[in-house]
């Protein structure tokens, strides 16, 4: 005899196994946890990016203290997502926001690791590494023209090959900007800290570049119609002339830090990171641990929702 509460039970379990499956192909009209228990947890997950066929994503997991830091991988299969596990070249390093070159064969990365040997700056830098047949190649940097004494992160590519980061320089318009550096016979040109469309007296980091070039998502701080701690805005580029930035809205941004920002290669869909909780109120231990040991906690989570949620 069949069991009923066993039977809505392996229903319900098989259900979720599905959603959690279907998500990265499936689009929202709110922002919603992506892969919740799988990849978005108690722990701090940020910096997502995921390959052109869509099976197979990069994050970064960070201690809570942020004393550790490591980019993992999954990948799919056709019956489910495999554990995130630590990528060959990570672990040893505070490695952070992975992002994949348009035609996948690369990824980016930011690292506080040596540039040579006897370096101990710990500053971080940019990076990348070449997918291969069977796992990863070694890890490069770039070259000084877009790697210096200051911070570089967040680097993100263009069919073009034009790299779009973060830095702190001293010809910053406010206390972070956001660079480009056109690749020319194989070397980068000097990068060009993008006009005030984009850049401000305050904070503008972790930039996301549409492979053509069409639209460029980044988070900024400390802007008047901003909702608190950080949010993430958008701007097109028309005429070869980057238009004004515009707050994504409260659709997306929160009260709290609103960032990372990546689209999957089909355009549809808006990932990024983002510290908002839910209320964390409790009146026992118990309570408290409990909501401590869910998403939400107001450690870093990865949300998603569909592109035609952003403002045009």
């Amino acid at each position: 005899m069949i069991n009923k509460d066993s039977s809505v039970k392996w229903l319900k379990t098989g259900l979720a196994i599905l959603l959690v499956w279907l998500q990265p192909f499936s689009s929202s009209t709110a922002q919603e946890l992506f892969m919740e228990g799988k990849v978005s947890t108690p722990y701090k997950e940020r910096d997502m990016t995921i390959s052109v066929d869509g099976n197979h994503l990069l994050y970064s997991i960070h201690s809570y203290n942020d004393d550790a830091r490591m980019i993992v991988e999954m990948k799919q299969n056709e019956a489910s997502w495999s554990e995130p596990t630590v990528v060959s070249f990570s672990g040893n390093y505070k490695d952070i926001e992975p992002m994949f070159s348009p035609d996948g064969t690369r990824l980016y990365f930011a690292s506080d690791r040596p540039m040579r040997e006897g370096d101990e700056s710990k500053d971080y830098n940019i990076w990348y590494v070449d997918k291969m047949k069977q796992g990863w190649g070694e890890p490069m940097a770039l070259d000084t023209m877009i790697n210096t004494e200051g911070e570089e992160f967040f680097p993100s590519v263009s069919n073009a090959g034009t790299l779009y980061f973060t830095a702190t320089r001293s010809d910053t318009k406010g206390k972070e900007d956001i660079y480009y550096s056109k690749l020319t016979n194989g070397k980068y040109t000097k990068p060009v800290s993008l006009d005030s469309a984009i850049n401000s007296m305050t904070y503008e980091f972790n930039s996301f570049i549409n492979p053509e070039e069409k639209y460029l998502i980044f988070s900024s701080y400390k802007r008047s119609d901003g909702f608190g701690g950080g949010d993430l805005y958008i701007s097109y580029q028309k005429e070869g002339k980057w238009q004004p930035a515009i707050n994504l809205g409260d659709k997306i941004n929160s009260s709290k830090l609103d960032y990372c920002p990546f689209v999957s290669r089909d355009g549809k869909t808006f990932y990024f990171t983002s510290s908002r909780k839910e209320n964390m109120k409790a009146k026992t231990v118990s309570e408290l641990r409990e909501l401590m040991s869910l998403p939400r906690n107001g450690f870093d989570d990865i949300y998603y929702i569909s592109m035609d949620q952003l403002p045009k």
